[in-house]
């Protein structure tokens, strides 16, 4: 990590300067071709719906219709936040997300659970498992306010964990 050379012994790390407080806010609040979404929906009319509402919002999105297709794109690539259907045709969505939270890989991805089902357990045992939030499925203007709720709040968490980094004075 690069440092500013503070008087000849201190080697402190660079300053939070507004610009990379205003970047970071504005891609948590806005959407950013950075930000990538992976939308794990087995419908594919819905997946199509999100998918361009997502991209409206200035997110990338990458598809994956089924619980394998999932998996194969966690390899090629960490996304941002994970949008996970419960019911896929090939593994059950609750499975999923439970391998996930146990994976120290993917541990730290934030999942919301999008799903058809009636809420009532569905909704305690997702977020029981480490769910960021449970979304009954709709349209997906009740869904991308979450999403920048979510990115919003790991914006912050990061911006903490950079002041917190900066030496006391």
């Amino acid at each position: 990590m690069k440092g500013h050379v503070v008087g000849w012994l201190c080697r402190c790390p660079p300053p939070l300067t507004m610009p990379f407080i205003a970047a970071t806010m504005k891609r948590a609040m806005a959407g950013s071709a950075e930000t990538n979404i992976l939308v794990v929906e087995d419908n594919e009319k819905l997946l199509a719906l999100l998918r361009r509402a997502l991209e409206h919002e200035g997110y990338r999105v990458t598809p994956a219709p089924s619980g394998a297709e999932m998996m194969k794109q966690l390899r090629l690539a960490t996304p941002d936040l994970i949008v996970l259907d419960v019911g896929l045709p090939d593994m059950d969505g609750r499975d999923l997300l439970a391998s996930l939270k146990k994976d120290p890989q993917t541990l730290s991805i934030p999942v919301i659970v999008w799903s058809g089902r009636e809420p009532g357990s569905d909704r305690r045992i997702v977020l029981d498992l480490g769910a960021e939030d449970y979304v009954e499925k709709g349209p997906p203007s009740v869904l991308v306010p979450k999403i920048e709720r979510i990115l919003l709040r790991i914006s912050e968490r990061e911006l903490l964990k950079a002041r917190e980094s900066l030496p006391k004075a």
